[in-house]
């Protein structure tokens, strides 16, 4: 926020938290299969968080990592491995349009969601209009969706949950319709609001891959050595298959 470079130390980050993800993914799995029918299944992995590296990594250009982040959400949703309360209870409606806008984008994959994920007309708008050649036909829509971020930014309390308290400043549901409409050959509309301010009054240029530290390599190494199987379960390919 001060104008100092910032895109590539959040790609570096964001190369941790994939691999957090991917960790906590296998685990999951092979907690199923070691406990069949528990009592107490493990629903550990943070949809929420999760949803929103998914769209930074766009945001940023890194379009491999960000595709790969889609469908693993969709999985983990889909085999039950997000927290309940936070999925059952709280209700993020801003992170359930980020991912039904990825699924409406890539065509193969999609998720049974409950009620609240469709009960914001705003974002039902957007979702009907993200597409349109027309650039005016969305922005009114998109700068509505700016409002809501900005009365969703405020604290929570073991009672209130707000979908940006934990980005009340980064519009990554903005970021992310605007990365899909630019990779699908669209114009982008123009959008004078607060929240669109810099670093954010343009899309981030393209990023350079992440390439992981000497600490992530030797991490890798290892869970290969003592999981041989780890790389096929958290393949794109077996996500896209789960």
């Amino acid at each position: 926020m001060k104008g100092e470079p910032w895109e590539q130390q959040m790609v570096e980050a964001l190369g941790y938290l994939q691999l957090a993800a991917k960790l906590n993914y296998f685990w999951h799995v092979q907690f199923r299969r070691l406990a069949l029918n528990p009592s107490q299944p493990l629903r550990l992995m943070s949809w929420k968080s999760m949803t929103e590296a998914m769209a930074m990594l766009f945001a940023l250009g890194r379009l491999d990592e960000g595709i790969y982040e889609g469908y693993l959400i969709h999985s983990a949703l889909n085999n039950t491995f997000q927290v309940q309360k936070s999925y059952e209870n709280e209700h993020r409606r801003v992170h359930a349009f980020m991912l039904r806008l990825f699924a409406a984008w890539r065509g193969d994959v999609n998720h049974a969601w409950p009620p609240f994920a469709f009960d914001e007309p705003i974002y039902e708008g957007i979702l009907a209009r993200w597409r349109d050649p027309d650039p005016k036909a969305i922005e009114p829509w998109l700068l509505a969706a700016c409002d809501r971020h900005t009365h969703q930014s405020k604290r929570e309390s073991e009672k209130v949950f707000r979908d940006c308290a934990d980005f009340p400043r980064t519009p990554s549901e903005i970021l992310l319709v605007l990365r899909l409409r630019k990779m699908t050959g669209l114009e982008i509309p123009s959008l004078d609001h607060p929240l669109m301010e810099p670093p954010f009054d343009r899309l981030p240029e393209l990023q350079q891959p992440y390439i992981p530290d000497t600490f992530v390599q030797a991490t890798l190494r290892r869970i290969r050595e003592d999981w041989p199987e780890f790389d096929r379960i958290v393949s794109l390919e077996a996500l896209r298959a789960g």
